[in-house]
Order: structure tokens, then sequence, then C-alpha cells
């Protein structure tokens, strides 16, 4: 033990990484998401925590979304 550290990455490479969200973008792939409202982030993390998230969570300012696309 000599304070040397080791790590890695399970995602790939960041080519790998690119040449995947080219692939996305290309067929249109889009993720499965739950949008929360940001004044509920403590909700969803207690839902996370409960295992009730369904899919990924994103939290949303409601305001700028509203915004963004209007």
């Amino acid at each position: 033990m000599k304070g040397v550290k080791l790590g890695g990455s399970a995602i790939g490479s960041p080519a790998d990484i690119a040449e995947m969200l080219e692939f996305a973008a290309k067929k249109q792939v889009h993720p499965f998401i739950q949008e929360r409202p940001l004044k509920e982030a403590n909700r969803a993390v207690i839902d996370m925590d409960k295992g009730n998230a369904r899919y990924r969570y994103v939290l949303v300012n409601e305001k700028h979304a509203t915004d963004l696309k209007a």
C-alpha cells in the first residue's frame, strides 16, 4: 500500500462514447426518462430509495422549462 490508486471506466473510451452518441443521434434513440419538478427533488430522492423510480429521473426547473418550450 504505497498510496497508489488505479481507476478505469466501464463505459468505454472517449472514442467509444462519441461513436455511441453519434449512433443514437443518427437513429433518433431517446432515453426513457421521468421529469420531476425541481421543487420535488427531495421527494424524488425518497422515491428512488424506495425503488419507485421507473426510469431515470430528470429534475426540471419549471420556469425555465416553459421558457424553452415557447
